[in-house]
């Protein structure tokens, strides 16, 4: 992700407006956090660093509840295979995405492709399939990951 978390934020706020629905406080801190992390974050991650801002521990179903919006309204994906929230590349546009994770790190990119997206759409319909949602994301090692085991490799 290249935008600030300011420029982020600020777009966010502006899409809600749009849209004519509300990024609480509470919605906003749980973006900020979720755009903060650089990677994949968990709803209890995301109470845990809540606490000390708040004074006090956040119910789960209420982060679960700004997360649900988060998502609705596209500024974060799920993660399905992580349980956890990483910020969209590009909020407020439709768009089909693939993430690549990293094993080591937990570094995951999004990656926009309407055309893989389409081509695994294709077949089902087919075989009388209707396809109401779709997770692609492909589990390996980052490229400074694969730097590090190399190094490692020839030390070793």
């Amino acid at each position: 992700m290249t935008a600030s978390v300011e420029t982020m934020l600020a777009r966010a706020e502006a899409l809600a407006g749009e849209r004519g629905v509300a990024l609480t406080p509470l919605r906003r801190q749980v973006y900020e956090l979720v755009l903060k992390a650089h990677k994949p974050i968990g709803a209890y991650d995301l109470i845990d660093a809540m606490e000390p801002q708040r004074g006090a521990r956040v119910p789960p179903t209420t982060v679960y509840r700004a997360l649900d919006f988060l998502v609705e309204n596209g500024f974060v994906h799920r993660i399905e295979s992580k349980n956890a929230f990483v910020a969209c590349c590009d909020a407020g546009k439709p768009h089909e995405s693939q993430f690549l994770i990293c094993d080591e790190c937990g570094a995951t990119l999004e990656i926009q492709g309407r055309e893989l997206a389409s081509s695994l759409s294709a077949s089902p319909p087919a075989h009388g399939f209707e396809v109401r949602h779709q997770v692609v994301e492909l589990s390996g090692l980052c490229s400074d990951c694969q730097k590090k085991h190399r190094a490692q490799h020839r030390g070793a």
